[in-house]
Formats: C-alpha cells, structure tokens, sequence
C-alpha cells in the first residue's frame, strides 16, 4: 500500500494531504496484527504458567484422589506406599513395581539409586502428581519442595502466598527471616512489592531456593517431600539451605530423593531403588548407610 502511495505521489496523481492520510490509514490496519503477536506471545507464556501450576490445580479427578487420600496413614506413620505400581501415561511399562514404604513421624528417608531408577516416579506418586496404577498411596499433610523453583512474573509477596493465601505480612517476613533472605528482601526499595521477572528473573539461583525454602515453611505440615533440593546451587549457598532444612525440619518426617552425598547425610535412612524397586536398604550407623553415602556424587 505504502509503495502505491509513493508512485501516485511521484507521479503527482496525490497530493501531500491524500498522502498522508493514506499513510495514517495504514499504520492503522497494522495495528490489529501487532496486537495479535502480542496475543500469540501472552499465549505461549500462560500455557507456560499453566504447565508448571497443573500438578496443584488442574490435576485429574484420580490423581486428586491420589494427593488427597480418604484415609490417614496407618498408626504410627508419616506415608505409607503399599504394593503400588504406577507407569507414565506415554510408557507400556511400570516405572514402579509392587512397590512399598512407611515412614515414621519425623523419621528422615534418602532415596538414591541411577537415573530412571524410579526415584522422581516416587517422588510424584507421593505428591499426588501421578496416580498409582495399583495399590494404595497415604500421607500425612505434606510440604513439597520440587528441584524445580516455580516462580511468577509476580510480586514476592504474591509469590510467597502461593504456599498460604492467608498469610500476614509478619507470617512473610518470620519465612524469610528463616529462609535467610529477609534481609536481602529489606534491602530492596519494594520489599515484598519487589516484582519478579518471568521465571523469577531479578534473583540469584541461590535467592530463588530461599524464597522455596520461605515457601515450604509457610506450610505447617509433618511430611517434607524434597526432591534433589540443593541441585545446581554452589558449594556455599547448598551447605546454608541444608543447614536450614535441617535445623526448621526438626520433628518432622523427610522422603527425600537425591544422588547428592551432601544432602543423603542428613538422613535417618537410605533407600536404594534399581529397576522400581527396593534394592537395599540402610539405617544411619550400619556399615552399608556409610558405603552407599561414599558412593554418592561428592559436593
């Protein structure tokens, strides 16, 4: 169009008042295609959101039921796995096979084993974010901390409340105090209106697992599901987060699936897992809890 106005114009076929309305006319028709690429890049990036938010609110009908058991764990236990089996929706095969575990109120378990073992499959089932094929899944209300740190194109207030929707700001400030990064937060001009970039851009690796770590504790429950939780954190801010997980997670129990010596030498017990199922297990202080621990990735 704007190339026909040019011609008309040399050609003196148009003058400089028909030019240039001609010229407003066109950049008008561009202005619904602008705002459809707008639209195309905000698409991409809720389904983006919605990918990582599905596992909490938009799981099938069976895996709630699997989150959400009817009945408490069996006496004396913090979860209790009997005889499950479950595959992935896209696999002919189980990842897990008749498989069983209970942990005690405030007992601390380690499961280890080679890749595709069956250790993140576990991990899922007893978040309820995979529904078992078979068997019986129960917990005690539990806390997750994924190896992957969800944050929002958010404030850090809405970011935290996430965790606890009715949490005060005092609540906010005592999870961060704990986490370790109030005083970063205090620091910002914003504080906790401080917004986030998308994926929590604005943070170090080592804030963003704070701010999880702050999250996790906004959650008052007995059961801790953590899943490889100082992953890709350095040496320095890796031995902070644990010596927090340890010190706050007092009391309560801990399934904990890791291949990290570091963060396995917390634990009560270590679990071994090959092919879906137990291998071996150990007790903190038996000859086998110290061979597998040395075994493991070092810091």
């Amino acid at each position: 169009m704007l190339l026909g106005v040019g011609v008309l114009v040399d050609q003196g076929r148009l003058g400089t008042a028909g030019a240039t309305l001609a010229l407003l006319i066109a950049l008008s028709a561009m202005e619904p295609f602008a705002a459809l690429r707008r639209g195309a890049l905000e698409a991409g990036r809720t389904w983006l959101a919605a990918r990582r938010l599905s596992p909490y609110c938009g799981m099938s009908q069976q895996a709630q039921q699997a989150s959400l058991p009817a009945e408490a764990p069996e006496p004396g236990y913090a979860i209790s796995l009997r005889q499950v089996s479950a595959r992935y929706p896209d696999s002919p095969v189980d990842a897990l096979q008749s498989f069983s575990l209970t942990l005690a109120p405030g007992e601390r378990v380690a499961v280890v084993g080679p890749s595709g073992a069956g250790k993140s499959t576990l991990m899922a089932l007893a978040a309820g974010e995979l529904a078992p094929r078979q068997g019986t899944i129960r917990t005690l209300p539990y806390a997750w901390l994924s190896q992957r740190t969800d944050l929002f194109q958010d404030s850090l207030r809405d970011n935290l409340l996430l965790a606890d929707a009715d949490a005060d700001d005092d609540a906010l400030w005592r999870a961060l105090g704990s986490a370790g990064l109030a005083s970063e937060v205090r620091a910002l001009h914003a504080g906790l209106d401080t917004r986030l970039g998308e994926g929590g851009l604005g943070l170090s690796g080592g804030q963003a697992r704070r701010l999880a770590l702050a999250r996790l504790l906004l959650q008052p429950h007995p059961l801790w599901l953590l899943d490889e939780p100082t992953e890709g954190l350095d040496a320095i801010t890796a031995a902070d987060v644990l010596a927090r997980l340890h010190a706050l997670g007092t009391g309560r129990a801990w399934l904990m699936a890791t291949h990290l010596r570091r963060e396995a030498a917390l634990a009560d017990r270590l679990l071994v897992l090959r092919g879906g199922r137990i291998d071996a297990e150990f007790p903190r202080g038996s000859a086998g809890f110290e061979t597998t621990l040395a075994a493991l990735r070092p810091d």
